[in-house]
């Protein structure tokens, strides 16, 4: 039990207690060196005052605050066995199992040279705020908590092991020195990730676990990017995941709480792909050589750039059963994979554009890294609206930005329900997918056909999977082709007005339009058409009548459902 020391200050003023972890590192609480970056560390009857810098601080601030917790370093190692840390489940409940009573050394006045021992009593049902536990001290032992015992350990007496650290205690009124708190281990690894180091840990050992966590302690990756990464390589992992702090607490958390003997092997690969300056593939090759003999992994693949991630923030719009109103729903996708929805909130139309740049805004944090689209699934009456033209509020951002910026497309809401139609829709997209070529048809302003006419037609040609319009369809055409199925469809945005089509110009329009997207793949369609709007808009190489302007396209691909449960088709060409 060497490993129990005093800290004072360098003039050698008492101020708590601290925890030998290794050789040269103590833990003990960021209160007990506030506004000291050195201190004196003295193990009773072992050594003298030993001087120590305050080499790690957590988020602790002031009285109450969190992870009050602080990392001394001494300047050379010393020849006594550091603690060794309970497990886990020590303080957790078992049938016929009693709370075990733990000790704590601290230096309070009077007992600053050798210090003085508190019994203690605590269980892991006792969690204050998710940080702490809760601690009574046994009033048939004298001796209470008080000041000096701030940084001490809280161990098993029958091991010796250490669960915990003690923070505070009520030190007035009736209660004074008999209840307090302490961080348990749990809370301790959460705050400084080199405990796991010391911890004995099923799901792996100790040296391995020690260089992954070492490979990734200077390397970053935002929450939202962690989860993501965490949710493609468990798809089928649906529970929620915390809001992982590095990519250790990931790397910590699918050991821990996932299942699968590979589980740990799923997300290095993933690692690996998404970072290629950490060399992962150096860690499997030393400490999981059989599951790389299979792979053609080497320095140059290891090099190579990680496939961009593909993502679609997708608002769907459903009209009320009673009024114009609107259910308006919000829900973002990544490689196939849920991160992030909200609503139903019910607006009226008028509200749609204002809430939808509000929710947008509240997503577009989760698709920063990722070749991401717009997809807007509305009822009919809506596929006309200029959706590419409203804004983008990107939080930090100085100004707005335009969608047309990112790939925007419009689906059909009675699309998601299960009609013949669904059916006649997925098989004309395995068509149009299948010949790997968009190859429009085109339709002018002047054609005679009503709805029986035009759904004729369609009915009649399997083969016809996507429909250029050389202006706004009718709502007969735009009804017919919706019923029969047809997945692609692009128009102008444009009347034709009373005075025939003298101001139309549709073949001219058609034939760029047609030009440029013919003989694309369809999966590539949302951005060439962005592509087109964006040349629409440039000095250089747009005019007056470029395809781009004012340029919808319905774009349906039967596989992406943003409806519960959420669900997306991807392909690697996107």
């Amino acid at each position: 039990m060497d490993w129990r020391a005093r800290i004072d200050t360098v003039d050698g003023v008492p101020r708590g207690a601290g925890i030998l972890v290794d050789g040269t590192r103590l833990i003990t609480c960021a209160h007990v060196v506030e506004g000291h970056s050195a201190v004196s560390v003295t193990l009773p009857h072992i050594t003298g005052a030993l001087p120590a810098k305050v080499a790690w601080s957590g988020d602790w601030r002031r009285l109450g605050d969190r992870g009050d917790i602080a990392v001394l370093e001494l300047a050379h190692p010393l020849r006594v066995a550091p603690c060794a840390f309970a497990p886990l489940d020590l303080l957790r409940s078992q049938p016929g199992r009693t709370a075990p009573e733990l000790r704590a050394l601290g230096f309070p006045f009077g007992h600053e040279e050798f210090g003085t021992h508190a019994t203690l009593t605590t269980s892991a049902d006792r969690l204050l705020g998710q940080e702490w536990l809760e601690v009574d001290v046994v009033q048939a032992h004298l001796r209470r908590l008080d000041e000096g015992f701030s940084g001490a350990a809280v161990y098993d007496p029958e091991s010796g092991k250490v669960v915990g650290m003690v923070t505070d205690a009520v030190l007035g009124g009736d209660q004074e020195g008999y209840i307090g708190r302490m961080l348990p281990i749990e809370t301790i690894r959460r705050h400084w990730e080199d405990l796991d180091d010391f911890l004995a840990l099923d799901w792996l050992p100790a040296e391995p676990r020690r260089e992954l966590r070492a490979l990734f302690e200077e390397v970053r990756l935002d929450a939202d990017a962690l989860e993501l990464l965490v949710r493609r390589a468990f798809p089928t992992f649906r529970r929620p995941l915390p809001a992982f702090r590095s990519i250790w607490h990931a790397i910590r958390y699918v050991g821990e709480e996932l299942t699968g003997d590979e589980r740990l092997l799923r997300l290095l690969r993933a690692l690996r792909a998404r970072l290629p300056e950490a060399d992962v593939g150096a860690w499997l090759r030393r400490w999981m050589p059989e599951h790389c003999a299979d792979e053609a992994y080497d320095g140059k693949a290891a090099r190579q750039q990680p496939p961009v991630p593909v993502g679609s923030v997708m608002f769907r719009a459903e009209s009320m059963t009673r009024g114009a109103g609107l259910d308006l729903t919000v829900c973002t996708v990544i490689d196939g994979v849920p991160v992030g929805s909200s609503g139903p909130v019910r607006i009226r139309p008028r509200q749609l554009r204002t809430k939808v740049e509000a929710m947008l805004a509240d997503q577009i944090g989760k698709v920063h890294e990722c070749d991401w689209m717009l997809e807007f699934v509305v009822p009919e009456r809506l596929m006309s609206e200029p959706f590419e033209e409203w804004q983008i509020h990107e939080p930090g951002a100085a100004r707005p930005r335009p969608m047309r910026t990112v790939p925007v497309v419009v689906r059909h809401m009675d699309r998601l329900k299960p009609l013949t139609v669904s059916r006649l829709t997925r098989r004309r997209w395995e068509t149009v997918r299948a010949r790997g070529e968009t190859r429009p048809r085109r339709v002018t302003c002047e054609l005679p056909y009503g709805y029986d006419e035009f759904h004729d037609w369609l009915d009649a040609d399997d083969e016809v999977c996507a429909l250029a319009y050389a202006a706004t369809p009718m709502g007969d055409w735009l009804s017919a082709a919706l019923d029969t199925g047809v997945p692609i469809m692009l128009w102008r945005r444009h009347d034709c007005g009373e005075g025939g089509h003298a101001q139309c110009a549709p073949e001219k329009f058609l034939d760029r339009l047609t030009e440029a997207v013919a003989v694309l793949d369809p999966d590539r369609l949302p951005f060439e058409v962005m592509r087109l709007r964006k040349e629409a808009r440039s000095p250089d190489k747009g005019d007056a009548e470029h395809c781009g302007h004012r340029l919808t396209l319905f774009w349906d691909d039967p596989e992406r459902k943003p409806d519960p449960p959420l669900a997306m088709g991807t392909r690697g060409d996107q």
